[in-house]
């Protein structure tokens, strides 16, 4: 926990520091593993990151997973070992009609940073609700939302995903996009601004879509979206 609340800070260092303290303690700790791969992925060391990943994978395999490791092929230009893990996330999330729900929010979430499947996304983040009512579960709604183009209930979910002043560079990414398509601009780059400072490596395929909005936002006319699975044009 301690990891991931360095990594949140964008203090991938003491993230790396405290995920190698966990496997210590728990040797073969699959969150831990997984951190090493986030923190890996996130300082661009690629290679080191699939195998953080391909190690938590062979623990448990958890969609969250998959998905990160998933976004590492596809970073890396290994477009065919992406879409097997992108394969794996969809049967893992629909092994039975338990582990649907236990796996609503990072199905939602997976679908809308992929922009596919778009109303099952909104579908599913409405059903989280059922067993969860906190801050992710909002932001994974008003995300959903913001890619099925229903901008106005976006901001309206993401507001209540705010509510607490949670520190997360992904919240404030959404935001600043949601807010920019409603055509709040100051509050777009607001978000956006404190997003990339915050963490400026917070999403692996994203990142630079929020790089890419903020140059927007100033009047930058060469900042264009790229294609593929990061487009998240308003």
């Amino acid at each position: 926990m301690l990891g991931d609340d360095y990594f949140l800070a964008g203090n991938f260092a003491e993230a790396r520091v405290a995920y190698n303290a966990a496997l210590k303690s728990y040797p073969g700790y699959h969150r831990a593993l997984a951190g090493l791969g986030k923190v890996a992925a996130a300082e661009g060391r690629l290679s080191e990151a699939i195998e953080d990943y391909q190690n938590a994978l062979r623990v448990i395999p958890l969609p969250a997973y998959a998905a990160a490791l998933g976004d590492v092929y596809a970073k890396n230009g290994q477009a065919a070992e992406a879409q097997k893990q992108y394969d794996l996330v969809e049967f893992i999330g629909r092994l039975n009609a338990f582990n649907r729900s236990v796996y609503n929010r990072e199905l939602a979430i997976f679908y809308a940073d992929h922009n596919i499947h778009l109303d099952q996304a909104v579908a599913l983040a409405r059903k989280e609700f059922e067993l969860r009512h906190d801050v992710y579960t909002w932001d994974a709604l008003a995300w959903a939302l913001y890619r099925n183009g229903q901008a106005s209930e976006a901001t309206s979910a993401m507001a209540s995903a705010l509510r607490l002043g949670t520190k997360d560079a992904s919240l404030f990414f959404h935001a600043g996009l949601i807010y920019e398509k409603i055509g709040e601009t100051a509050e777009a780059r607001a978000f956006l601004d404190r997003a990339v400072a915050l963490n400026p490596q917070f999403n692996l395929l994203l990142a630079d879509v929020a790089q890419q909005a903020l140059r927007r936002l100033s009047g930058d006319s060469s900042a264009t979206q790229k294609g593929g699975l990061a487009d998240a044009q308003p």
